[in-house]
């Protein structure tokens, strides 16, 4: 039952949010085995890294299967990394000894997370991956109004940072969308989702009404 809460928990509820900035192109890459982060290559390829961390959870299946990433980033960039063999090679690398699992590019809204170092590095993130249906675009608009309002009212709810509208993808499927979301540390969200068990069940309705395939991926940020 643990595990199931972590799964549903943290949908793309960052529609309904007030949108503090838009960035030109967002980034969101997945990889594995990766030991650092290449800030001078990030910066060549015309980048700022908005966050960085690490993967320790995955929930939910794509399909065909998404593998299990350690890291992950998500990148401000001035223009399309996805575009051209050259720049897709090098986000490809962006991580010493890593292999890039998955890219995502888009339209990135960031919903500012300002925070210190060891403040940022106590959150809890969840990424989510998700394919809509589509069958009832307002009624899903409705519900994401809804559960966002309801969230808002909680103690301890999770803080929508960032939202990527994928335009292109590289490594599985495109989805629709990729949500990053944190709360305050572990404890926070352990006790969230053991006090709420009614969103959890509104959130768990909605995927399955609004969504043909998603996964949750649950990490730490080190920046």
């Amino acid at each position: 039952m643990k595990t199931l809460k972590f799964a549903l928990i943290g949908t793309s509820l960052a529609l309904t949010a007030t949108v503090a900035a838009a960035g030109q192109v967002g980034v969101v890459g997945l990889y594995e085995d990766g030991t650092a982060l290449n800030d001078a290559a990030v910066a060549e390829l015309g980048c700022d890294v908005q966050r960085e961390g690490l993967i320790f959870a995955a929930q939910g299946e794509l399909s065909p299967r998404l593998r299990q990433p350690g890291q992950f980033v998500v990148l401000d960039c001035d223009q399309s990394v996805l575009t051209l063999a050259e720049r897709r090679n090098a986000v490809s690398a962006l991580f010493t000894d890593g292999e890039a699992i998955a890219v995502f590019e888009g339209d990135l809204t960031d919903f500012q997370a300002p925070g210190d170092e060891d403040e940022v590095r106590e959150r809890q993130y969840i990424l989510k991956l998700g394919y809509y249906n589509n069958r009832d675009t307002d009624g899903r608009e409705v519900a994401l109004s809804t559960l966002d309002e309801k969230a808002s009212q909680l103690d301890g709810h999770w803080t929508n940072e960032a939202y990527l509208n994928v335009q292109d993808a590289m490594g599985i499927p495109t989805p629709d969308e990729v949500v990053v979301i944190h709360y305050e540390n572990a404890e926070v969200a352990e006790s969230f989702r053991n006090s709420n068990s009614d969103i959890l069940r509104d959130v768990g309705a909605f995927n399955d009404a609004h969504l043909t395939a998603f996964t949750y991926l649950v990490g730490t940020a080190v920046r």
